[in-house]
Parts: C-alpha cells; structure tokens; sequence
C-alpha cells in the first residue's frame, strides 16, 4: 500500500524530508477513509476496526446477543446439546469413561436418541454399526472435547463431571447466555480443525470479525461456498492460500468456519447435484437468528 501512495506522484515540489512525511500521511489518512470495492465497500479503516476488535470486549464493533428469548437460545443445537450433556452428568454423578478417555457406550446410545443430530447421519451410524461407540459419532466426539476445552466438564474420577462454571449455566434463564460463552470459546479458543482433515488456519479465526461482518451483509438466499468464499476472505488470504497450495479454499473454509456457525443455527446448509458424492456443492444461507444474534456498528 505504501509503494503504491508514493508511485501516485504529486511528490515533485516537496522539499525537506519533514513536508514528505507530512504529505505521505495524508495519503495514507485518505487511503484508510476511502471505501475499497476489494474490501466490500469498507474502508481499510473500518476493516483494521474489525480486525483489532475483541469479541468479548464491550468496545468491540461486533455485539453477541446475550439477551435472546430463553427458549429460542435453549432450542439451538450445540446449545441444546451441552445442556443434555451436561444435565446428564449432574443428575448421574459423572459419566463414567472408558480407559481411552472417551464416553462409554450406554451414554453414547442415550445421548444418540436424545441429542439434536442429523437424522440421516444418525441413521447411517445405526446402519454400520452393530456397537456404537464415541468415536463413531463425530459430532458427540467434538462435543465432548469443546465442553472440556470450554472448561464446563472436568475429567476425573474415571468420568465426566459438570465443573462449577457447567453447573452455574444451567441455571434457568441461563441459556442466551449459554450460547454467547459458547460461541465465543468455540471461535475464540477451540481448535477450528479438530475431527477434520484440514490443516489449522489461524487466519480463519483472525479474520473472523470481518468475515461475520461480510456474512451479515450476504441476503437471504443460498450461496455456493466458492461464493461465500470470494465475498467474506480477505485478499491476503487467497495470496496466502496460494503460497500453501490450496487450491480448494473454500472447501476448507466451509468445513472449519461455515458448518461450525450451522452448529449454533446461524447458517443453515445444503447439497445439490449427483447425491452420493462427498463434496456436490454445498451451499449455506443465514437463518433469521444471524442478524438476531450478531449485531455490527462501524460508525
């Protein structure tokens, strides 16, 4: 950006190194207030705000919705979900865990009949296997670990214990709250690949404001993901994915970004063309609680 301010000219009748400075600033103070088409119409100003921003800072341009209507927050599926969890191991004294560290079977089975889960997907499970374990059902499996992360269960004893901070979310009243301290660890602190072949891209969660605030901005209808893509990730992230020799960008962004936001039902996805194959165009759209949820103000 600086090479491109000083070869625009207009430097000719400067003098002293002290007028070049002052001169050069300006340039750059118009630069950072003029909007930019590669940018989605914002500023590098505005976008350095999104960037620099906080999520769980009350200075942040981006606000979480902590105040939803109880039952609306408490029906969203990770929401919903780490409360059955957790309730579970309350009122069972811990779910005893197998010598590997994971879930025995009698709770996956009852968390597979009770847990909001893709009815095909469960189906499918049912059909392969004849014994059910945790790592047969990748979504408990990541459930599991993200409530551990989030610091909401605790293994020891042989199980899975709910830890004071689990106990005080399940409080009535307590779920808006809930998603928000959900949302913000699994996108502040969760590792965006695990269960996933995609190599970590920190850059994803780095960029995360400025992308939701893209997001926000997408209407109502569906997006392939090579789309949502090209609108919502910055131009040094497709250098960079070039630099890595990714050529399927948008295929990772959708597993570590996109399908994690379906989890809290602020995106919903779908598939069209030949069924059967892993990947036929996936495509996402906001769901009304988006705009509800998240709430932007660059002013």
């Amino acid at each position: 950006m600086f090479k491109d301010i000083l070869e625009e000219g207009g430097y000719e009748e400067i003098e002293t190194l002290e007028e070049l400075q002052k001169a050069v600033n300006r340039r750059i103070d118009d630069y950072n207030k003029t909007p930019q088409e590669d940018l989605g119409g914002l500023t590098p100003g505005q976008v350095d705000t999104l960037l620099l921003s906080n999520l769980s800072s009350p200075d942040s341009p981006i606000t979480i919705n902590g105040a939803l209507p109880d039952e609306l927050a408490g029906q969203v599926r990770i929401v919903n979900n780490s409360r059955i969890f957790l309730e579970t191991a309350r009122d069972q004294g811990g779910l005893p865990s197998t010598k590997a560290g994971n879930l025995k079977r009698k709770a996956v089975a009852d968390f597979l009949d009770r847990m909001k889960f893709n009815p095909d997907r469960v189906a499918q499970i049912r059909e392969r296997h004849t014994v059910i374990n945790e790592k047969h059902v990748r979504n408990l499996n990541i459930l599991r670990v993200f409530l551990e992360m989030a610091g909401l269960i605790e293994h020891r004893g042989g199980g899975f214990h709910p830890t004071p901070q689990g106990l005080d979310i399940l409080k009535p009243g307590m779920a808006p709250e809930f998603m928000k301290y959900l949302f913000l660890a699994y996108f502040g602190e969760f590792d965006l690949s695990y269960f996933t072949r995609c190599h970590e891209w920190n850059e994803f969660r780095e960029i995360l404001p400025y992308s939701l605030y893209r997001i926000s901005k997408l209407d109502d209808g569906w997006h392939r993901i090579d789309i949502i893509a090209n609108e919502v990730l910055l131009p040094s992230i497709f250098e960079l994915a070039d630099q890595r020799g990714v050529f399927r960008l948008s295929y990772t962004y959708e597993a570590l970004v996109l399908k994690p936001l379906c989890k809290f039902e602020l995106l919903e996805g779908k598939k069209l063309g030949i069924k059967g194959l892993n990947d036929f165009d996936p495509q996402f759209r906001k769901t009304p609680l988006f705009d509800r949820f998240l709430e932007f103000d660059l002013n």
